[in-house]
């Protein structure tokens, strides 16, 4: 695992995805929200919408302690807005100035990376939008964009993705 951080401006990105509550050990399981992915693409592909790139978890709330399901959103980055249908909604993730991790390793190493990214942030004094709570964290801003094609790169030691976190 290796990672790489700096502060980007970003303009904003629309997507179309699925809302969904999991336990972070139900992602991959049956029904999780790893399985929500395919849907998505398949709705864009059936409405003549092209995606541009990987797919997103957009975090609404994330339990630290693991006790309570994340809130988020499985998206997909897409050009134009768009009126979904089937349960997906569409949305936009800000412009403005977000710290931003390259997260290079299996998914199941990115939450050293997450830690690393948040304390890079506040050494270098940038305000992250989330509110700390007795069950977790209630984020408004924190997204991990998969940049790799598990297709086209089997060893997951390869993998990057972007761990994005808009700032105050």
């Amino acid at each position: 695992m290796s990672i790489e951080i700096s502060a980007q401006e970003r303009k904003a990105t629309a997507y179309v995805g699925l809302p969904v509550s999991a336990h972070l050990s139900e992602f991959g399981a049956p029904g999780g929200p790893n399985e929500k992915i395919p849907r998505v693409y398949q709705w864009l592909a059936e409405h003549g919408v092209s995606p541009l790139g990987g797919p997103m978890y957009i975090y609404r709330h994330l339990d630290e302690h693991r006790h309570d399901p994340a809130d988020l959103t499985v998206g997909v980055p897409i050009a134009e807005p768009v009126v979904p249908t089937s349960g997906l909604v569409f949305d936009t993730l800000p412009e403005g100035t977000y710290i931003v991790g390259r997260h290079v390793g299996s998914p199941d190493t990115i939450s050293a990376s997450i830690r690393q990214v948040r304390e890079w942030a506040e050494v270098h004094r940038y305000l992250l939008p989330m509110t700390q709570r007795h069950k977790g964290t209630l984020w408004t801003g924190f997204v991990e964009h998969f940049l790799t094609d598990p297709s086209e790169e089997p060893d997951p030691s390869k993998w990057i993705t972007e761990l994005l976190f808009k700032t105050a």
